[in-house]
């Protein structure tokens, strides 16, 4: 039984992938508990399938989900959380500037909430560069992880399950996850000083936002790589379907275009 599943979404950064593994896999063995990892690929380029097939041989644990079109990192994240069969879901960066030594600490303030979300700086500062930034505007216009910005949260499996996160929505996960009911924490993580944890709290603003990004989901195509023989086969992800649980796709699978594709 899995208990972690890590997901690292990405485009063009099989390398960067590459190199984390082997820093990232002893840590979740020191966890002791099964885990996995999906590296979620945004249609990277070209020779992007061969060059995974490596990866997958030298890492058992490791699983991909390929998209053959760009759809930005939410539905990356919302294609990895439904193909997610850990208890614990683990998000991060490909070129993540968090340590990785701090998943452990993550995980462990999750004992009073369902989703722990890391920042860089101190609370009034995230707060004011949130506040500044103009949430509509910057979801707009990069629905990718900006080389800037950084991913690094961990949430029970079922504060997050079934989330169908519009373009952007990455960004607003701690309201989207705070207006479902659940608890949620912001950690402090500033070298050279004690991490400190604040819990999120979710203002009319913010739900207002989440509400408008609830109807910006758009569908996408997920097709998995794998090192045995069933694959999961190219298909297109609904609302509906997202964090249910689906029987294990038949091998030698011949993708069939629906109306919902040949529209796309």
């Amino acid at each position: 039984m899995i208990h972690y599943t890590v997901l690292i979404p990405q485009r063009d950064a099989i390398d960067a992938v590459g190199r984390l593994l082997p820093r990232l896999e002893p840590l979740l063995e020191r966890l002791i508990l099964p885990y996995e990892i999906i590296a979620l690929d945004d249609a990277s380029q070209a020779a992007a399938s061969t060059r995974w097939q490596a990866l997958l041989d030298k890492h058992p644990q490791l699983r991909v989900l390929q998209f053959d079109e760009p759809r930005g990192t939410s539905a990356a994240l919302s294609a990895g959380i439904a193909a997610a069969r850990g208890d614990l879901i683990i998000a991060m960066s490909a070129h993540s500037r968090f340590r990785l030594q701090d998943i452990p600490q993550l995980i462990s303030r999750l004992s009073p909430y369902d989703l722990v979300v890391a920042r860089h700086g101190q609370a009034i500062d995230v707060e004011l560069r949130e506040r500044l930034g103009g949430f509509p505007r910057l979801l707009a216009a990069r629905p990718q992880l900006h080389p800037a910005e950084d991913l690094f949260w961990v949430a029970r499996r079922e504060a997050v399950a079934g989330l169908a996160l519009g373009r952007g929505a990455f960004r607003m996960l701690p309201a989207l996850v705070a207006k479902r009911g659940y608890r949620v924490c912001q950690l402090m993580l500033e070298e050279g000083l004690p991490a400190r944890g604040v819990e999120f709290r979710l203002d009319p603003a913010r739900r207002l936002a989440t509400a408008w990004l609830d109807r910006r989901f758009e569908p996408h195509l997920a097709r998995e790589l794998s090192r045995t023989a069933t694959a999961q086969p190219q298909r297109t992800l609904d609302r509906g379907e997202l964090g249910r649980a689906r029987p294990l796709p038949q091998a030698n699978y011949k993708p069939v275009e629906t109306d919902q594709q040949s529209s796309t």
